[in-house]
């Protein structure tokens, strides 16, 4: 089950609940106070990857790539542009 964190508009206060992905966000209730005056946060993860690569290979260059012009793309300014 997931984190998730909310935000307690009449307490002022942030919390984090841990709670099925089917739960229903808009009946949760302050952890602290009690109210149901809460926003659901968007936050972060982790998350852990069995298996993978073997650490004996090699990064891709730029030749192994089917797109080359991938790489010519400009940087983004903000968060906003990825």
């Amino acid at each position: 089950m997931p984190l998730y964190e909310y935000f307690c508009e009449t307490c002022e206060q942030d919390f984090t609940l841990l709670q099925s992905t089917s739960t229903n966000k808009e009946e949760t209730v302050c952890d602290l106070c009690g109210s149901r005056n809460v926003k659901y946060r968007f936050s972060s993860f982790a998350s852990k990857v069995v298996g993978g690569t073997p650490k004996t290979s090699k990064p891709v260059t730029e030749n192994e790539l089917p797109n080359k012009d991938v790489l010519k793309l400009p940087i983004p300014r903000l968060r906003s542009e990825l």
